[in-house]
């Protein structure tokens, strides 16, 4: 007789693929960062290149699934709240645990608090980035309803946005504005160079002027 499924038994299909998933992504990642490290700082590259690739690889897939895990146990569906605590706790968990493993049990706490603070600042930064594009395609989808043509931000338009964004956004008339105020700042350094060599030219002719006025010495 077969059991019914259990509402909270553990998916290992669900949570182990997609965290070897991303275990061999963050390890590719993890590859071509430890190439060009390992060539700047290693007499080893290839070895630097390994080591960090299995490193992130560990970090990627453990993350991954000790989230999903958190998820799947203690919040079955899961709000923003909620992924932002099983994020901020699976980076904890993550960092202790990939730290003193192949760092040693000194490597612990510092790798529970950094990781801590990427998962929740991880986190925080995707879930930013998840409104701002829910928000535009329901405004693109309001639009279209209303037969009317979406104004459609690229990326770094949202992205300057944001208030913790160190960029700004630039219209045209403020960039054609900005290169005004440029090109009169080329013209004035210009002219004062046009003015330098126009001294050193009068400079020039008086020297000259003055070294002919004076006699010649004769000789006896």
């Amino acid at each position: 007789m077969e059991q019914p499924n259990k509402p909270y038994g553990f998916p290992a299909r669900e949570i182990l693929i997609p965290a070897l998933k991303v275990g061999a992504l963050s390890g590719t990642t993890g590859i071509l960062y430890g190439s060009v490290a390992g060539v700047l700082r290693s007499a080893h590259p290839i070895l630097f290149a390994v080591a960090a690739g299995i490193q992130w690889s560990a970090l990627g897939s453990t993350f991954w699934a000790t989230r999903a895990t958190i998820l799947h146990t203690y919040y079955p569906s899961p709000s923003q709240k909620d992924r932002l605590t099983a994020s901020t706790f699976a980076g904890g968990i993550t960092g202790g645990t990939i730290g003193g493993l192949f760092r040693g049990p000194r490597n612990v706490i510092p790798g529970t608090i950094m990781f801590t603070l990427f998962g929740y600042i991880g986190q925080t930064v995707y879930d930013a980035l998840d409104a701002r594009h829910t928000a535009q395609v329901a405004s693109e989808a309001q639009a279209a309803a209303e037969g009317k043509k979406a104004d459609r931000k690229r990326f770094w338009e949202w992205f300057a946005e944001m208030k913790w964004s160190p960029l700004t956004v630039l219209s045209d008339e403020d960039y054609g504005n900005m290169l005004k105020e440029k090109l009169l700042r080329v013209e004035a350094e210009i002219a004062l160079v046009d003015e330098e060599v126009d001294r050193l030219r009068r400079e020039e002719r008086r020297m000259e002027e003055r070294q002919g006025k004076e006699p010649s010495k004769s000789t006896t």
